[in-house]
């Protein structure tokens, strides 16, 4: 099967004498930012306007076996990163936009598949962002940072609610415009797209032990952007409700989860122990 929005087909004739429209997607030539496992990302412009596309050759029976092996199903096409993105846009969560997909074969290790996504506009890492927060100083700093805290944890909420769980949860996967943000007023809004869907896993409901993981992956790579302990209580209070705290106090065990998930990440990758904010420790 191939889908192509229309802003992109004249680009992949459906016959050519240089081969069908897949297999001119399979051949294209672009920016290359990742080439792994069987799988090449790059940027290509097309009509004025600048494309990614994740294109998939198989990866082997070596990749399948080790996949297997770690009790982890492997990632063998494009298909699960345009189902995470249907999901993302169907719950209202700001994602990238699709305008191409394809998957041909059914051998788990020679299947050949690929996506192509519009490139955002969005080009700062909001893990880098909370950092600087645009120069911003005073109460307009503590606005934006609070708005960024309620809209990740709005989209975190919606998108496990969804049954979905991201599985590199991480700041650096949510994005934010480059823009003078001198002249921010709180009441304007602003996009968080919610990028690297690949790995995503999708069921009726996220298993406790995934939803750990998301969570705890979001704190850790938070806990070196100034979050305080009031920043995560914005989090609690969106991601959790209105009744926040009974529901931090009933489930306290998967909160305990994520916190020591949080911390496992941070000595791998910190090489020491983190300092949590006051609502973790006090759940320690």
């Amino acid at each position: 099967m191939i889908e192509l929005a229309a802003e992109i087909r004249d680009k992949f004739p459906v016959a050519a004498a240089d081969g069908d429209a897949f297999d001119r997607v399979m051949a294209l030539d672009g920016k290359i930012y990742r080439a792994k496992e069987g799988r090449r990302t790059l940027r290509f412009e097309y009509g004025g306007e600048h494309y990614f596309a994740k294109i998939h050759t198989g990866i082997g029976w070596q990749e399948v076996m080790k996949n297997l092996a770690s009790f982890r199903l492997p990632v063998t096409d494009a298909s699960r990163e345009w189902k995470a993105v249907e999901v993302l846009e169907r719950v209202g969560v700001d994602t990238v936009g699709i305008v191409g997909k394809g998957c041909r074969g059914w051998h788990p290790a020679k299947k050949e598949s690929f996506v192509i996504m519009r490139a955002l506009n969005e080009l700062v890492e909001v893990e880098d962002f909370l950092k600087e927060l645009g120069g911003l100083k005073g109460k307009m700093r503590l606005a934006l940072k609070r708005k960024i805290v309620r809209k990740v944890a709005e989209a975190a909420r919606r998108m496990h609610g969804a049954g979905m769980n991201h599985r590199d949860f991480y700041l650096c996967h949510f994005h934010i415009l480059e823009r003078d943000w001198s002249d921010w007023s709180p009441d304007e809004d602003f996009r968080l797209p919610l990028i690297d869907l690949h790995r995503a896993q999708m069921r009726g409901t996220v298993p406790r032990r995934w939803l750990a993981k998301d969570l705890g992956a979001l704190l850790f790579s938070a806990l070196d952007c100034g979050v305080t302990d009031r920043d995560l209580v914005a989090f609690l209070r969106v991601y959790l409700g209105t009744d926040w705290k009974k529901k931090l106090s009933d489930e306290a065990g998967l909160w305990q989860a994520v916190g020591k998930r949080a911390q496992k990440f941070y000595r791998r990758h910190r090489g020491e122990d983190a300092v949590f904010p006051g609502v973790f420790q006090r759940l320690r």
